[in-house]
């Protein structure tokens, strides 16, 4: 009986994977465009909650069967001279710096570059720039929490 026991444990086991659930929250500060700057908290959690896996973005939340594959962060540069963030402040900018995770994204202006508003979006050191009026910074999932980060609809510059 014993021996029954084990085995239907084991099969109960093998069928049924383990959920792996996160919480990861960044913080930062954002420089808006009227010259103030604000601390502001954003991240993501999967989590279960009354019988439902969740995922949580900044303080929106979403019933979903599985960890997304990503989350797609929405810069939006406005006639070239601030970007809008919603995720991180209802206002417009001129820079942020936000660490995640063991990643670093900042943005700020640099006086003197050609592209557009000049801005420079940095992700974990490597620099990249608008190549349109709207960039996004895309973070990929794993079970335990954030894979990578990678953006999309920037222009990385050559080396100088």
């Amino acid at each position: 009986m014993k021996h029954l026991l084990t085995v239907l444990l084991l099969g109960v086991a093998l069928h049924f994977p383990a959920f792996a659930y996160f919480e990861v929250e960044g913080k930062g500060i954002v420089h808006l465009k009227n010259g103030d700057s604000k601390p502001f908290t954003f991240g993501f959690s999967y989590t279960r909650r009354d019988g439902r896996n969740v995922f949580i973005v900044g303080k929106n939340s979403l019933p979903v069967q599985q960890v997304p594959q990503k989350y797609s962060l929405a810069l939006v540069l406005h006639q070239d001279s601030y970007v809008w963030v919603n995720d991180f402040v209802d206002e417009p900018l001129i820079g942020f710096d936000f660490e995640i995770d063991g990643h670093r994204l900042k943005l700020y202006r640099e006086d003197g570059l050609r592209e557009r508003g000049s801005y420079v979006i940095e992700i974990n050191g490597v620099r990249h720039h608008f190549s349109r009026n709207i960039g996004q910074i895309n973070f990929y999932f794993k079970p335990q929490g954030i894979d990578r980060v990678e953006p999309e609809s920037f222009i990385r510059p050559r080396s100088r």
